[in-house]
């Protein structure tokens, strides 16, 4: 069991390591390669035409129901869950580094200072995108508290679907609107995959 153990926090600093590495190269490219915003240009206008024809009721409903901003609601209603079933550290756990998820995108923001794609009429910088960070470690971490904690395989997967989906609308949008290139998204979701593994290691670390 001890090795089980061993085994599964190893895996998950190797993906913690593999995020990094992708986060790093993305900012480096951002930084340096000459002809970047160009390739990310044509990519998005590519997503945003193939998109086009499609209704964007969705995802503006999530945009605005689910401010980025104001993600106050969705942690309410997880850590009341978690209180209720006297799960107090990974109540406090996940608040914790979906906050500092936060923090750390907006610090690379202005490390990074890109300014968004011409025209959206979005204010900030533009890399990485901090509504993908967010969203991926946030509903990451559901996803992983209701694959180990619910009883039910139909809820078990209902949820994890559920949440799936959210992430997956969530980081669509973001091009859909023309608010961020594709390396925007990418790095923002890695960057959330990254906390949601070290909030895993430090779970099983506290045994909690």
């Amino acid at each position: 069991m001890a090795k089980k153990h061993e085994y599964g926090i190893a895996l998950n600093w190797s993906y913690v390591g593999t995020s990094v590495v992708v986060v790093a190269v993305l900012t480096l490219l951002v930084l340096y390669l000459p002809g970047m915003r160009e390739i990310d240009g044509n990519i998005l206008h590519s997503v945003r035409r193939a998109l086009s024809p499609y209704p964007t009721y969705i995802p503006n409903f999530i945009a605005e129901f689910y401010p980025c901003v104001h993600f106050y609601w969705p942690q309410i209603a997880a850590g009341c869950v978690l209180v209720s079933h006297t799960r107090y550290l990974k109540c406090f756990l996940l608040i914790f580094f979906t906050k500092l998820t936060s923090i750390l995108t907006l610090f690379l923001k202005d490390f990074v200072c890109r300014e968004r794609p011409h025209g959206c009429g979005y204010e900030g910088f533009s890399f990485p995108s901090h509504h993908c960070a967010v969203t991926m470690c946030f509903y990451g971490i559901l996803i992983y508290l209701v694959l180990h904690h619910i009883s039910s395989e139909f809820w078990r997967y209902f949820f994890a679907i559920f949440f799936g989906l959210i992430i997956l609308i969530i980081s669509i949008s973001r091009m859909w609107f023309g608010v961020h290139f594709l390396s925007d998204v990418v790095a923002g979701l890695f960057l959330g995959f990254m906390m949601v593994n070290l909030y895993i290691i430090t779970s099983k670390s506290l045994s909690c």
